[in-house]
């Protein structure tokens, strides 16, 4: 796209209207991206967005040299030692924004009890009630959580 065919498409738009980016990966998760800047990489303008990383969950210091090599037996281990099992993710179903599917995280874990930290911790995720997903249902792992609560009260 040349930048006088964005500015013509940008033209009919209010001037003081929010400008997003949408990326439509496969298996129809969209992500929203509201953090644009444009940078020049030599060859002209490109637009760049800022990832959100609420809810999601990132390993630091882990290289395939270390995790190809040979893990210590239990016998190496110190007395007492007990290898605790990784926990699975859970998928929770795709969303409007990556800021509701952290706040629907944020919900799983609350409500399951799970030690990690939220990405709202402020948030009243006692009385909230999660959005269906894009397709118009709950997951399932919500649903059994919110039929939880309405039985119990």
């Amino acid at each position: 796209m040349k930048v006088k065919e964005l500015i013509a498409a940008l033209a009919d738009f209010d001037p003081e209207a929010e400008v997003q980016l949408c990326m439509n990966w496969p298996g129809r998760v969209a992500e929203t991206y509201r953090r644009l800047w444009v940078g020049d990489h030599g060859e002209g303008p490109q637009i760049n967005a800022t990832v959100d990383f609420r809810g999601v969950s990132i390993y630091v210091g882990c290289v395939l040299e270390q995790r190809a090599a040979k893990r210590p037996s239990a016998q190496d281990a110190p007395p007492g030692a007990v290898e605790e099992p990784s926990r699975p993710a859970i998928m929770l179903g795709s969303y409007e924004s990556s800021e509701i599917a952290a706040r629907v995280r944020d919900f799983y874990v609350f409500h399951k009890q799970i030690d990690e930290p939220l990405n709202f911790p402020d948030f009243d995720y006692e009385h909230w009630i999660p959005p269906k997903t894009t397709s118009g249902e709950y997951d399932k792992h919500i649903a059994a959580i919110l039929s939880e609560k309405l039985l119990r009260e």
